[in-house]
């Protein structure tokens, strides 16, 4: 089996317990769309990507779950996990696909961890930049409705801005910005 190299993996899921007696395992989505499971022949699991890079492993199967909070959890089957026992081992590890097994981004989407390390700055009201740095992303959380861009802003505690629509008005991935019309008093916490 040929290397795979580490930057080559995507996060898209982590798998939380195992489900039934046959080796599936429940899986929390890591991607806003959980159907891409279903596309993918091969994940790599570990504990992060490096780790995963090391252990391909051939999708069984892929069901989902409603679950009672409105999202959905993948039921993921491998072709070497058979017992239950074995799920459970993968408890709380990542799962990952290689970039080259995923559908291509439509025009203006990017992947999650491609926001990380994007600058933010700052733009008017007629979306013309002002010329203001707010900072770095530093991470990305999920809140349910929307993500959190976490900002590092040197000399100053990180900001939390919010991916909605009024405030973040462009991701720019070529030019690895995120541009923002703060509403009053935002940059101020």
């Amino acid at each position: 089996m040929p290397r795979i190299n580490p930057e080559s993996l995507l996060l898209v899921g982590r798998v939380t317990q195992p489900h039934g007696v046959r080796g599936e395992m429940k899986v929390r989505p890591e991607t806003d769309d959980p159907e891409r499971f279903g596309l993918l022949d091969r994940v790599f699991v570990g504990a992060d990507a490096t780790r995963a890079a090391r252990t391909e492993r051939e999708v069984r199967s892929v069901r989902f779950q409603s679950m009672k909070n409105g999202t959905v959890a993948v039921l993921l089957g491998l072709a070497d996990v058979t017992t239950r026992e074995a799920a459970g081992d993968l408890r709380g590890q990542d799962v990952y696909a290689h970039e080259d097994d995923l559908p291509p981004l439509d025009e203006g989407e990017v992947f999650i961890h491609d926001l990380i390390g994007m600058t933010v700055v700052v733009v008017d009201e007629d979306d013309q930049p002002t010329g203001e740095t707010v900072g770095t992303v530093r991470d990305v959380y999920e809140t349910g409705a929307s993500f959190l861009f976490a900002v590092a802003r040197e000399g100053r505690p990180e900001l939390l801005v919010p991916d909605v629509e009024p405030v973040v008005r462009e991701v720019d991935a070529e030019a690895r910005e995120i541009r923002i019309l703060p509403p009053d008093g935002l940059l101020d916490l």
